[in-house]
């Protein structure tokens, strides 16, 4: 998924369309889990950040709290403690899109990712994540402009 890959423009194309769609069922698991990664692991950190925090912003509140709350609870697990990584309102139903934003990057420990597309909520997220990053990109190749101030 990043960098952008001319090569790749249906593979965009698809993800975009599911955006626009509000529906990701279509996306294969594996696929969404190996675009995602490579995104989260290549693309620049801010970049990141504000696709993730973007992605939250349009969740309705409701399912954002309910995808933290399971998230939460498996990085606590884990020994993950969130005031310690800077997350201002642990209250899964009243976090803000920044503070799901950067939970959802310390999902990004081994095993965490494989875990979370089990639950239909978390893989509905990750493929909203990677399907809005697609839309961007396709976005900015097209009008020339930059993501969030970066180029692609």
């Amino acid at each position: 998924m990043w960098p952008y890959d001319q090569n790749r423009q249906q593979m965009y194309q698809n993800y975009a369309n599911s955006w626009d769609q509000g529906s990701y069922h279509q996306l294969p698991n594996q696929e969404v889990q190996q675009n995602y990664q490579q995104f989260v692991q290549n693309a620049p950190p801010n970049m990141v950040q504000q696709v993730h925090e973007q992605y939250f912003q349009q969740m309705p509140p409701q399912q954002r709290g309910n995808l933290m709350q399971g998230l939460l609870s498996g990085l606590m697990q884990r020994g993950f403690n969130p005031q310690q990584a800077g997350i201002q309102n642990t209250d899964p139903y009243g976090m803000s899109p920044q503070d799901a934003a950067r939970v959802m990057g310390y999902a990004q420990q081994p095993g965490m990712l494989q875990q979370l597309m089990g639950n239909p909520v978390a893989k509905m997220a990750i493929a909203g994540v990677v399907a809005y990053a697609a839309k961007q990109m396709l976005g900015n190749r097209t009008s020339g402009s930059g993501f969030g101030g970066m180029n692609f």
